[in-house]
């Protein structure tokens, strides 16, 4: 849950950068917060860091997009360390 905190955290901040809430990348984090499995929770999250990442290189964001970045290599990291 603490890789769902900062995926929120990283939103909030594009979406001040903007001056907007992105429903998109909203509903997906919405939807890994709700989800049983683990598997479904990683795919849930890489799908919201991948639309927030976007919209962060859209809008010059570099900087969130770079740490939405780490999110996503820190999740698969922690992905393959699960499956071993």
């Amino acid at each position: 849950m603490q890789k769902l905190d900062e995926a929120k955290e990283l939103l909030v901040r594009l979406e001040d950068e903007k001056g907007m809430q992105l429903g998109g990348p909203r509903g997906t984090l919405m939807r890994a917060g709700q989800t049983v499995s683990s598997a479904a929770f990683v795919d849930n999250m890489q799908k919201a860091a991948g639309q927030i990442a976007g919209l962060a290189i859209e809008g010059g964001h570099d900087e969130i997009a770079s740490d939405v970045a780490a999110l996503i290599d820190e999740l698969q990291t922690e992905c393959q360390e699960e499956s071993k």
